[in-house]
């Protein structure tokens, strides 16, 4: 790759890593579901969410980004779909019972796939990610023709979404650090759920207003 895409694809980094790292949806349901249902769970719901990276990577590189222009309507349904996807974890956590009165573990298998399935749904469905890539790939597409580049472009958001979540989950699950926080773990619970709550509220103001 020349020099220009080299540059192109530090610059790309730069602006995925400062969004990435933001507090926001896919932040407060990786912690939730760390700080809840531990280690496994924190890392496939990171799995769900790089994911849903590629999905946004898909239709940016293959320039169907046209399609969420061409018919704003499509943000409008991700807008209240992923609204009501935080609403629904918020609630659900803050009804969570105090990690002592909670039954056995759930079956491992059908936790990951419920962990895996709400990272996926929670990236898919936030409209500020498919604004973020749709200028992104925009840029992209403008600056440079090399599909090389644009290919290593695609793979390397998606892994560096998931390794930045999974590292967040790995911390947050250690046995250490959840076995201290295990006795307030239902207030933390809690929090995370009015966390989830505001930003699912935001969403449906911020598209209220955009109507």
């Amino acid at each position: 790759m020349s020099q220009a895409d080299w540059s192109m694809f530090v610059s790309v980094m730069l602006a995925h890593a400062l969004g990435v790292i933001s507090p926001g949806p896919d932040f407060a349901v990786v912690i939730r579901q760390s700080l809840a249902y531990g280690r496994a769970a924190g890392v496939w719901t990171a799995a769900g969410i790089g994911s849903g990276i590629l999905f946004h990577v898909a239709y940016g590189l293959f320039g169907l980004g046209w399609a969420v222009q061409a018919f704003p309507p499509l943000l409008d349904v991700a807008a209240v779909l992923g609204a009501a996807v935080l609403i629904w974890i918020g609630l659900k956590s803050l009804r969570a019972p105090p990690m002592s009165t909670q039954t056995a573990e759930p079956d491992a298998v059908v936790a990951s796939r419920k962990s895996y399935g709400l990272g996926l749904a929670t990236n898919i469905l936030n409209p500020k990610a498919a604004l973020f890539f749709v200028a992104l790939f925009s840029a992209v597409a403008t600056g440079t023709q090399n599909w090389a580049l644009r290919l290593t472009i695609g793979l390397w958001l998606p892994l560096a979404t998931f390794a930045w979540f999974a590292a967040l989950a790995l911390m947050l699950s250690h046995a250490g650090l959840r076995r201290r926080l295990q006795a307030r773990a239902h207030l933390i619970d809690r929090a995370m759920g009015v966390v989830l709550l505001v930003l699912g509220a935001a969403v449906l103001f911020e598209w209220a207003r955009s109507l």
